[in-house]
């Protein structure tokens, strides 16, 4: 049986400038994000072959390796590992080993109000945020993190990486991405599924082109404009941003006079099948909570009257 494919799962970033009527608000955001630590890791777009992450997700188990957990994987027949270096060097997040996942709750909590956050942590709700942070909360949720369907709220470790994304501190982004995938291969939370497949992809066409790239192909839009036009609550939320703290714009996302003018792309893919270039989705459809996850609330956004 295949694995499941969840579209809003890993998708490329929006990093082109906001729509005009978002510009003054949000440019110094976007620029923020392309000059980040995590901007490759958003902005790659490749072609996603189905059958790849199939195999290796099916065939995936941790292995020690010079003292080291790692997966190890057949695809067509192959070997293929994938470590944590492997993953530093290959979506390029600019940490180190020696960096942490745990930040200091001071730390985060010190952080917390200059996003204008209203409510209680953990976690981290989206909705009491100020609309200017809660575009990054919710790239973060939906291109960075492991979430197969949750999109309204952020978990301790998250909320570090975002804060460390936020302040440049040191975090282990690769350890990150690596430690949700061995929770995958074990089946600590629920079922597996393709997690990651973006990146996934990445890694084999970095450091296994010999494999064959051909069949199903994964439909995985990368985030639209519209993501601007869905920064208010939906009407009728009984509870939700009020404005209480003014809007602060510090660390990497500080306020710039500089605007963004050329648009900034996922690049055309080339491999042994083609070259396909990244269409900007002009609609973002956030699918509805699964079963195993009654606690997370979801909306659909389909125009720029709802809010995320």
């Amino acid at each position: 049986m295949d694995l499941k494919f969840i579209a809003t799962h890993n998708q490329a970033g929006y990093l082109a400038p906001p729509p005009e009527k978002h510009r003054r608000m949000y440019t110094s955001l976007m620029k923020g994000l392309n000059s980040c630590r995590i901007v490759h890791a958003l902005r790659e777009n490749p072609i996603i072959y189905e059958s790849l992450s199939q195999d290796f997700w099916k065939n995936a188990k941790i292995e020690v390796v010079e003292g080291k957990g790692v997966i190890v994987s057949e695809v067509q027949k192959k070997t293929v590992t994938v470590s944590e270096q492997m993953i530093r060097e290959v979506l390029q997040f600019d940490d180190q080993e020696s960096d942490s996942i745990d930040v200091p709750a001071g730390t985060v909590d010190a952080v917390l109000p200059r996003l204008s956050y209203e409510g209680r942590y953990p976690p981290l709700v989206k909705k009491f945020v100020h609309p200017y942070w809660r575009l990054l909360l919710h790239m973060f949720l939906l291109c960075i993190s492991e979430n197969r369907g949750g999109t309204d709220q952020l978990n301790s470790t998250q909320t570090a990486a975002l804060v460390c994304v936020i302040t440049n501190e040191p975090f282990n982004y690769s350890k990150y991405v690596l430690e949700a995938m061995k929770r995958n291969v074990l089946g600590v939370r629920k079922d597996k599924y393709l997690m990651y497949p973006r990146f996934l992809q990445i890694i084999f066409n970095a450091r296994y082109p010999e494999l064959t790239r051909s069949g199903n192909t994964l439909e995985l839009k990368p985030m639209g404009p519209t993501c601007f036009g869905a920064l208010t609550p939906k009407k009728g939320t009984e509870k939700k941003f009020e404005g209480l703290i003014p809007l602060e714009k510090f660390g990497q996302f500080s306020e710039t006079e500089n605007i963004v003018v050329d648009p900034v792309v996922a690049q055309p893919i080339q491999d042994n099948v083609g070259i396909a270039n990244a269409i900007v989705a002009e609609e973002h459809t956030i699918q509805r909570g699964v079963e195993d996850e009654p606690e997370t609330e979801f909306v659909t956004i389909n125009s720029e009257d709802e809010g995320i």
